[in-house]
């Protein structure tokens, strides 16, 4: 026993051995979970006294606010930390400034720190996007984080399952789960009472919280039904002034600094001190806080709502008249208040200042409240606000509500007539509908954007709207096109000197001509990423990577993926893009999976994170499925079913040829031939209004005069696991699935050409490229063809080799 607690002697050690070590530069994550009242905060609150001057310990409290307030535990620490800490968390916007003060704050000797972030399973996006930058920092820092959460809260869906995910990779993590309590424990706890210890086991199942309420609510052997009885029969006996001052603060789901707390309490903190005296709360010179949280649920759930109402509107009044209140918090009070002026007049600012944070689910929440009052504006001022839920509807995944309010808003700039704010809204819904799945609704956009925006005469805003219909050509495959679209998007870029749209347009241009064959296209593609780095643009130096390196991993040059892949990580780690780290996560499986490193590629797209970033998910789980069917596991086909869902609403051979061909694969594994030519089947030719060539030569496979893809048209396949003579790599030993040694026959599905020698179907030149590239979250394709020039020299070598290979009809040979 240390600290006034029970039972905690194994875990309290562990916290202290891990701050010792990160004295020596070892630091550590450190996770302490379990129910409510199980005694996490007892635990981390005995670390100073067990650490003496061994460490600095600060703590943070995330709240259980309604719409939570951006950096919260961060602003907690404000007084404890640095002044340069404590002003970047204090004036948010700059997310890059608050996490380079944290590093500098943390890793600042002689002495170790151990930073508490309390309740994490309440943290708003912008605490976990920094708890996720010290994650994957702390072990070269002297500092421990503690993070501590309710483990049986947490759904599937929960945004700490990421963080979780992430720090179970991290190099040291000391997971320290809470246990109830021991009926020789509780029996320690009731020896003060006359309290039967086996029925306050019996009522309490051994969580030390509610021991501890029964315990104090006792002394007549009478034990309450329930906790919440249990809480307020500590109210009992509080004169009136001390209960309503009680009940006022129970309403504010935080600590309740001291200005705020002197404002709502007439009669002052004083009023409080028999209640402190009872152990409810703890009242300081900076701030007043409930001893539990517990404590204050309890009692703001006792009350009638008629009373809770009134007193929010309290809170709200004062948090109104304090110059600088926190916008979040304001209207969170007057979402409790049922006050819709004080919701329309400040919930703009407050998602604006949490989408500046990087809190973007904060400001989707604070949005849609807002919009529930769109009568109060007017249509412009509606059209603007919709556009912005859009966009952090998008930004956060939640692709229904995006598209539904750029439709709006869309709507009403038409009603409006003002042709530059409806080419831009027409890009944005373009872009939306795009990533919804709807391809036939963002080509539509786009070209509608491009129209209006050569009317309004805004050249940028046309670069931008010519740039994004590239890239929906691009990823269409319709190369010629991007490549028109794509250069007068650079053009107008360079004019209006803005870096972003150069780059982006560039990549588009580049990435379609070197699918193309063009060799320009590697070069531009380049280009694009020297100009985004030069101009700090992040955004499109992480897609630029991701389009380099896929381009390189299908086309099996492995060596220069490998330069690229490592500084790729790291810049997109560095710059917290999340999401394009999680798409080079992708990237890096490709690359181990290629190379044969199974354990290592599955253990990178099984995690979750990868399979929850929209533009992951369908090679991610491409991946996976391919792993899982080459070693003879079960649930590939189900993984590989999910994958065409995905696939199919894109109707993009990017992510429906991969996908395919895997399909192909299994069926081959299994040596069912004719399935495999229904596997590629949907996927062999492209879309009907391609150009066609026409011959009156006889095919392999087709009649005189039959149109045969133009060799734009098909793929040169080459698969990162075939070998270079176009067989199958053997088996690797420990049980794995060997290949057949036969092929299918031909189909008259099949009529591109297929070489001489041996190859499974998931490698030859009628099938569909299983690594055709998205690339990044912005999901351009990057995988190229390989150029026409390559392609040129591989058939003349192998007429050189076989005379009969270079006969237009006959014998063996079969031709394109």
């Amino acid at each position: 026993m240390d600290g006034g607690i029970l039972e905690r002697d194994l875990e309290l050690a562990r916290l202290i051995a891990a701050a010792r070590e990160a004295a020596d530069g070892a630091g550590s994550v450190a996770l302490v979970f379990g129910e409510a009242g199980i005694g996490k905060s007892s635990l981390v609150n005995a670390l100073p006294g067990a650490l003496s001057a061994q460490a600095r310990v600060l703590v943070g409290q995330c709240d259980d606010l309604a719409t939570r307030r951006p950096l919260g535990p961060f602003r907690d620490l404000v007084g404890s930390v640095r002044a340069e800490l404590a002003q970047a968390v204090t004036e948010g916007g700059d997310r890059h400034r608050v996490y380079d003060a944290l590093r500098a704050e943390l890793g600042d000797p002689p002495h170790p720190t151990v930073l508490v972030v309390e309740d994490v399973h309440w943290a708003d996006e912008a605490s976990l996007d920094a708890l996720r930058f010290l994650v994957r920092r702390v072990d070269r820092m002297p500092a421990v984080l503690v993070l501590t959460y309710r483990d049986d809260e947490l759904s599937r869906e929960h945004p700490l399952r990421h963080l979780l995910g992430q720090v179970s990779r991290a190099a040291r993590v000391h997971r320290v789960p809470l246990s109830r309590l021991s009926q020789d424990a509780v029996r320690t706890l009731s020896a003060a009472s006359r309290l039967d210890p086996a029925q306050v086991y019996a009522v309490t199942s051994g969580n030390p919280f509610y021991v501890a309420e029964v315990v104090a609510a006792g002394g007549t052997g009478d034990v309450p039904p329930t906790v919440v009885d249990a809480v307020l029969a500590r109210l009992r006996g509080l004169d009136d002034a001390a209960r309503d001052a009680l009940e006022q603060l129970a309403v504010v789901p935080s600590a309740v600094e001291r200005p705020l707390a002197d404002a709502l309490l007439p009669g002052g903190v004083c009023q409080l001190t028999s209640a402190e005296r009872r152990g409810l709360l703890v009242v300081s010179p900076e701030r007043v806080v409930f001893r539990h949280e517990i404590i204050r649920r309890a009692i703001a759930d006792s009350l009638p709502s008629a009373r809770r109402i009134e007193l929010n509107r309290r809170v709200l009044a004062v948090l109104v008249a304090q110059p600088g209140a926190d916008s979040s918090r304001i209207v969170h009070h007057a979402a409790q208040a049922g006050d819709q002026d004080a919701i329309a007049r400040y919930g703009p600012d407050a998602a604006r200042d949490a989408a500046r944070t990087g809190a973007h689910r904060e400001a989707a929440a604070q949005l849609r409240l807002v919009l529930r009052q769109r009568l109060r504006y007017g249509p412009a001022e509606l059209a603007d606000l919709l556009e912005r839920f859009a966009v952090e509807s998008y930004t956060i995944a939640d692709s229904p509500a995006a598209v539904s309010a750029q439709r709006e808003a869309v709507a009403l700039r038409r009603s409006l007539g003002d042709l530059r704010a409806l080419g831009a809204d027409l890009r944005w819904l373009s872009r939306i509908q795009w990533w919804a799945g709807d391809a036939d609704a963002a080509q539509e956009a786009a070209r509608e954007a491009i129209d209006v925006l050569e009317q309004a005469g805004d050249e940028r805003l046309l670069a931008l709207a010519l740039s994004n219909t590239s890239q929906l050509r691009m990823l269409s495959d319709r190369y010629a096109e991007a490549i028109g679209y794509g250069e007068r998007a650079i053009t107008l870029a360079r004019r209006t000197g803005d870096a972003a749209i150069l780059s982006h347009a560039l990549n588009n241009v580049g990435t379609a001509r070197w699918r193309g064959g063009d060799p320009l296209g590697r070069p531009q593609l380049e280009e694009s990423l020297a100009v985004a780095l030069k101009a700090d643009e992040a955004e499109h130096a992480c897609r630029a990577y991701a389009n380099v390196i896929w381009t390189l991993l299908e086309n099996l040059r492995f060596a220069e993926a490998d330069h690229f892949l490592a500084p790729a990580m790291e810049f997109a780690d560095r710059t917290e893009h999340l999401g394009f780290l999680r798409y080079l996560q992708v990237e890096l499986a490709l690359r181990q999976f290629a190379a044969g490193k199974w354990d290592e590629a599955e253990k990178h797209v099984e995690s979750g994170d990868a399979q929850e970033f929209p533009p992951a998910r369908c090679p991610a789980l491409t991946v996976l499925a391919r792993v899982r069917i080459r070693r003879g596991a079960q649930g590939g086909d189900e993984l590989l079913g999910r994958a065409w869902e995905v696939a199919a609403r894109t109707r993009e051979l990017q992510r429906t040829a991969p996908v395919a061909a895997a399909r192909a694969e299994a069926a081959w594994l299994r040596g069912e031939h004719a399935a495999v030519i229904d596997a590629v089947g949907p996927c062999t030719y492209r879309r009907a209004t391609w150009p066609r060539r026409r011959t009156a030569r006889s095919s392999a496979t087709g009649s005189p005069g039959r149109a045969t893809p133009s060799p734009r048209t098909t793929r040169t396949i080459r698969t990162p696991c075939s070998r270079p003579d176009g067989g199958v790599r053997p088996p690797r030993p420990g049980g794995r699935r060997a290949a057949p040694t036969s092929t299918p026959p031909p189909s008259p599905r099949a009529r591109t050409r297929r070489t001489s020698s041996p190859r499974s179907p998931f490698s030859t030149r009628w099938a569909p490229n299983p690594w055709p590239g998205s690339s990044g979250p912005n999901c351009e394709p990057s995988a190229s063809p390989g150029s026409r020039a390559a392609r040129t020299r591989r058939r003349a070598a192998t007429r050189r080799a076989s005379p009969a290979a270079s006969s237009r009809s006959g014998g063996s040979s079969r031709r394109a």
